[in-house]
């Protein structure tokens, strides 16, 4: 009996819900029914004669799987018809990135909340005792999903931990956490960071992740803290790169499809007056040529899954109209070639990248 026993203890162990043993009780009076091993499972209980019949149904219906009462089918909604509103409304938006309404996802009044913190914190500190030299570019970056997620704040942090693009300087959505005043906070809506300096440093950095997806980022031109009145278009292309590196894989992180879409959009602002250059020694421009236009702006939608294979035609297709400005500025598609693969493939914090042959 105890090898059998053995047998038996296994395979209820292993199969909780396995029927191949139905425990059978004959002659027993007491309250305790069932060994401890066999522990709360169903038996039954055919010690009483008279109900011999009865308890040999129930036997043949467990076996064969065909139970005396069978669940009714679930009823009619009485709530058919009414909405019902989540604390989180979930998004859905059309291919072209625009809700039912016909008002593009990037223009949601979240976006435009963010917009407007750090367009005021980056006045303030421009305006800050013992701050250095005026900040007046900025790169803004918005990703909307079309069809929007859930997730919790402590979610969003991870997923932002695990994004990190640490190839030049503070990478996008930087991460202070050993500074409690720069350090992210969560807030009902997600998650918020914003770095603004009073020490004389010439950066700014303020980034913002929502609950359903929505990524809004505000900084300052990397060329302010250099050299004034430059854009640096090697500079500007890897910006761009490290952004879309970054929402690859920030959205796999929280656990977005790879065929779901995203909106997004950069905006560079504060180019008027300013003269394209080079960040590297290497590659110098022939002339000098300045932007009258004070702004570029490009949206697209893209597809997650395709971010890497199309990420060299995506930063061109951001970077060209920006280029443009200056004076027709066109850069051969060699160019954004090179340089976009030099910054995927850098070591952390390693800026030689930014050279050519």
């Amino acid at each position: 009996m105890g090898y059998e026993r053995l047998i038996v203890t296994a395979e209820v162990v292993g199969s909780i819900d396995t029927i191949k043993f139905i425990p059978i009780v004959r002659n027993n009076t007491s309250a305790r029914k069932m060994p401890d091993f066999l522990g709360l499972r169903m038996y039954l209980d055919f010690s009483d004669d008279a109900r011999y019949p009865t308890k040999l149904e129930e036997l043949m219906r467990e076996i064969h799987q065909a139970p005396a009462v069978v669940k009714p089918p679930l009823g009619d909604n009485p709530f058919r018809g009414e909405v019902i509103e989540s604390a989180e409304p979930v998004r859905v938006a059309g291919p072209s990135g625009a809700t039912a309404a016909g008002e593009p996802i990037l223009n949601g009044e979240w976006f435009k909340a963010q917009h407007a913190t750090a367009t005021a914190g980056l006045t303030k500190r421009n305006i800050g005792v013992g701050a250095g030299s005026p900040l007046t570019g900025t790169m803004e970056v918005r990703f909307g999903l079309h069809n929007g997620l859930n997730k919790s704040q402590i979610e969003l942090l991870s997923a932002v931990r695990a994004s990190q693009i640490l190839t030049f300087g503070w990478p996008i959505a930087v991460l202070l956490e050993n500074r409690p005043e720069y350090s992210p906070h969560p807030f009902g809506d997600g998650i918020r960071a914003e770095l603004a300096f009073s020490d004389g440093r010439t950066s700014y950095d303020y980034w913002a992740v929502r609950k359903n997806g929505d990524f809004y980022l505000m900084q300052s031109l990397f060329e302010d803290s250099r050299e004034k009145n430059a854009l640096f278009f090697n500079t500007r292309i890897v910006r761009v790169t490290e952004a879309l590196m970054f929402a690859g894989k920030l959205y796999a992180a929280i656990g977005a499809a790879p065929d779901a879409k995203l909106s997004v959009r950069f905006t560079h602002n504060g180019l008027a007056g300013r003269t394209l250059k080079s960040a590297s020694s290497n590659r110098r421009l022939s002339e000098d040529r300045k932007s009258h236009e004070q702004l570029s702006e490009t949206e697209a939608v893209i597809v997650l899954g395709d971010i890497k294979s199309a990420l060299v035609d995506e930063v061109r297709r951001v970077c060209a109209p920006m280029f443009m400005l200056f004076d027709f500025m066109e850069f051969a598609p060699e160019i954004y070639e090179d340089i976009v693969r030099r910054s995927r493939k850098a070591k952390p914090h390693d800026p030689t990248y930014l050279t050519a042959e």
